[in-house]
C-alpha cells in the first residue's frame, strides 16, 4: 500500500494538530472572543453619531477609540508578558465595561470633549484576543510547522471576523437601536473574552519565575520592520474599503461598497489556508517581497476597474489573494525576533500597526476618492503595496 501523503491529506493534518495541541475548545473560543474590536469602532460610529446628530462627531469618536487601541493594546500586550494573560485579561475585561459604561453616562450629559476622552478610553481597554492568541502559540509549540499552521489559522480566522464584526453590527443596529451593537460586543467580551482568559491554555503564559526570567531581555529595535510592514497592511485595508465605497457611491450604490470588499476575504482565506503548502525554498523574503507587489498588482486592477462595479469586484478578489499570506509572513517573521514569554507584547505592536495603518489609509484614500475619483483612492493601496515590498529588503530574518 502507498503511504504518499497527498496535499489534501496533508493540509487536513496539519490543521487537524492544532486542537491536539491547544485543545477543541481552543480555535471558537478565540474566533469569537476577537469579534468585539472589529465592531467596537463601527459600533461607536453609530452610537455617537445619532446621539450628537453629527457624523462628524461620530467620525471623531471612532477614530479616538481607533487611537486609544494603538496606545493600549501594546501596554496590555507587556502587562501580560510579565504577569500572565488571564489576569491581565481579566482586568481589562473589567476596564473596558466600566469604560463603555462610561461612554453611555457621557452621551447622554456631557459635551463632545467628553464623549472623545470617553470613546479613548474604550479603544484603550478594548482586549486585543487575536494578538494573545498568537502569543500563546508561539509558548505553546516549537515546531515551526505547527507554528505556521496556527498563524495562518489565525490570520483565517481574523479575516473572518474582520468581516463578521461590521455585519453584526449593521444587522444587531437595523434591527434594534444604535446602543444595541455596542451592547452585544460587551456581551461578547464578557462571554468569550472571560472565556479566552480563562482557557486552559492560559497556564503556557503563567509568569516566568524570577530566578529563570530573562529580565534584560529586550524587544529588539529590529520589530520596527514588521510594524511598518503592518501600517502597510492597514493602509492597504482603509484605503481599499474608502476606495471600493466611492465607487459603489458613484454608481448610486453605496452599501453594495462593504459587500464588494468583502470578496477580498475569500481570496485571503483561500491563499491563507493553503499557505503551509509551500516549499520550504520559497523563503519568508521572497513571500514577503510576492505579497508586496501582488498588492501593487491588485490596486492596480482596482484603479482600472473603478468605473465598473463588477470587474473591481474581480480585482478586489486578486487583491484578497495576497493579503492573508502577508500578515501571516510577517507575524512569522516578527515571531522569531523575540523570546516566546514577550511575544504578547510584539503581537501587539502589530496590532497596533495594522490600525494606525487603517486609519492613515482611510482617510488619505478617502480624500484622494473624493477630490479625484475612486482609481486615485487606489493608489494609496499601490503606495502601500510597494513600500511592503521594499520593506522586505529589510525584515530581520532569523534561522
Amino acid at each position: 500500500m502507498s503511504t504518499t501523503t497527498t496535499p489534501a491529506t496533508g493540509l487536513r493534518s496539519r490543521y487537524a494538530r492544532l486542537p491536539q495541541i491547544a485543545g477543541p475548545a481552543y480555535l471558537p473560543v478565540t474566533a469569537l472572543g476577537r469579534l468585539p474590536i472589529t465592531m467596537v469602532p463601527l459600533a461607536v460610529l453609530g452610537l455617537v453619531t445619532a446621539s450628537s446628530g453629527s457624523v462628524a462627531v461620530g467620525g471623531l469618536a471612532s477614530a479616538a477609540a481607533a487611537i486609544g487601541e494603538a496606545v493600549g493594546v501594546p501596554v496590555v500586550g507587556w502587562f501580560a508578558d510579565r504577569r500572565g494573560q488571564r489576569a491581565v485579561l481579566l482586568t481589562v475585561v473589567v476596564l473596558h465595561l466600566l469604560a463603555l459604561a462610561g461612554l453611555f453616562t457621557a452621551l447622554g450629559a456631557a459635551g463632545t470633549p467628553v464623549v472623545l476622552a470617553a470613546a479613548a478610553g474604550v479603544g484603550l481597554t478594548l482586549p486585543s484576543v487575536s494578538g494573545f492568541s498568537r502569543a500563546r502559540w508561539l509558548r505553546m509549540t516549537s515546531d515551526r510547522d505547527d507554528l505556521s499552521t496556527a498563524f495562518a489559522a489565525e490570520g483565517t480566522i481574523d479575516e473572518a471576523a474582520f468581516i463578521l464584526g461590521p455585519a453584526l453590527v449593521g444587522v444587531v443596529g437595523v434591527l434594534g437601536n444604535p446602543a444595541a451593537a455596542l451592547l452585544t460586543s460587551a456581551a461578547l467580551t464578557s462571554v468569550f473574552v472571560t472565556a479566552f482568559a480563562c482557557h486552559r491554555s492560559h497556564r503556557h503564559t503563567a509568569p516566568v519565575p524570577r530566578d529563570t526570567a530573562r529580565p534584560h531581555v529586550r524587544v529588539p529595535w529590529t520589530v520596527v520592520v514588521p510594524v511598518l510592514a503592518m501600517v502597510c497592511m492597514g493602509a492597504t485595508f482603509g484605503a481599499t474599503q474608502t476606495g471600493v465605497t466611492a465607487a459603489a457611491e458613484r454608481i448610486g450604490s453605496p452599501s453594495l461598497g462593504s459587500l464588494v470588499y468583502a470578496v477580498s476575504a475569500i481570496g485571503s482565506t483561500a491563499t491563507t489556508v493553503c499557505l503551509v503548502l509551500l516549499p520550504e525554498r520559497f523563503g519568508l523574503r521572497a513571500r514577503w517581497i510576492a505579497c508586496g507587489l501582488g498588492l501593487l498588482l491588485g490596486a492596480g486592477l482596482m484603479a482600472a476597474t473603478a468605473t465598473h462595479l463588477g470587474a473591481l469586484t474581480g480585482a478586489v478578489l486578486v487583491m484578497g489573494l495576497f493579503v492573508g499570506p502577508a500578515l501571516v509572513t510577517v507575524n512569522t517573521v516578527a515571531a522569531r525576533l523575540v523570546p516566546a514569554d514577550r511575544g504578547a507584547f510584539l503581537m501587539a505592536l502589530l496590532n497596533s500597526g495594522v490600525v494606525l495603518g487603517v486609519a492613515a489609509g482611510a482617510s488619505l484614500g478617502g480624500a484622494f476618492a473624493e477630490h479625484a475619483g475612486p482609481a486615485a483612492g487606489f493608489g494609496v493601496v499601490a503606495v502601500a503595496g510597494a513600500l511592503l515590498a521594499v520593506t522586505a529588503v529589510a525584515a530581520p530574518l532569523k534561522r
